[in-house]
């Protein structure tokens, strides 16, 4: 598989160096220093299979309006544009177009997720538990809390009547019953770590994933940049993860 990547900070050198282990190949990097040229034509790529782009909101945007024109398959790691999901998902899919996006590529919190959506309707049935998410980074992370926190507290409030907003960070009073309590740590070198807790009047039940290295979501960018290869259309993580689903179900 030929790559472009776009982005060569830290998440732009895992992918390289697991890429390059997997006998993949960078066909072409952009960065701030030598910026993608939105305005030229799909050359630039030099020829790359698909883009994956883990760059900085202000200019993802354009980036997506270029990969649309040049029909270039594109894995979108940035966060911050959201936003502007039904907008883009649009353009994809008027353009004839290949996205798939995630604010989180860990398959292990894919996992999380999907264990999670399983069990907030059993939880919908006991009132007598709360629900509560911490996370954990290194200092260097920009926001707080984390995109894939904001995720998790947005699958929860939508599965979860009793849980109708998500209040961030520390509280100065009681906090109200239907508010999901969402909290930030930044401390040393911790990668990303995300606890989801549910407290009962007899016990707690805790799920938690803890990030070893970046290694573990450009190993899931890469997976989803595979995947994507040959598709057309407006596509997240989850897309993926649900065709494997299917296809095991089927199986069995």
């Amino acid at each position: 598989m030929k790559l472009a990547l776009v982005g060569t900070g830290n998440m732009g050198q895992a992918i390289e160096r697991l890429a390059l282990q997997q006998g993949d190949e960078i066909v072409a990097r952009f960065n701030e220093e030598h910026p993608l040229p939105v305005e030229a034509d799909v050359s630039v790529l030099n020829g790359a299979d698909v883009v994956m782009d883990f760059t900085l909101p202000h200019v993802v945007r354009a980036h997506i309006d270029a990969y649309c024109r040049w029909r270039v398959p594109a894995v979108i790691g940035t966060t911050g544009w959201y936003d502007q999901l039904d907008e883009v998902r649009h353009q994809v899919e008027a353009s004839g177009a290949t996205l798939l996006y995630a604010p989180n590529f860990s398959l292990g919190v894919a996992l999380l997720k999907h264990v999670l959506q399983q069990l907030l309707p059993l939880l919908e049935r006991l009132p007598d538990y709360d629900v509560y998410i911490h996370e954990v980074h290194h200092t260097r992370k920009a926001d707080s809390p984390s995109g894939t926190a904001l995720m998790l507290a947005r699958l929860i409030v939508d599965g979860l009547s009793r849980k109708t907003r998500i209040e961030t960070e520390t509280q100065h009073g009681r906090i109200a019953p239907e508010a999901l309590h969402v909290t930030s740590t930044r401390a040393g070198q911790v990668f990303g770590r995300h606890t989801i807790g549910i407290c009962g009047p007899f016990d707690e039940l805790t799920l938690e994933h803890n990030a070893y290295s970046r290694d573990g979501f450009a190993a899931g960018a890469l997976q989803a940049a595979r995947w994507l290869v040959g598709r057309r259309g407006f596509f997240s993580l989850d897309d993926m993860l649900n065709e494997w689903l299917h296809a095991t179900t089927n199986r069995n």
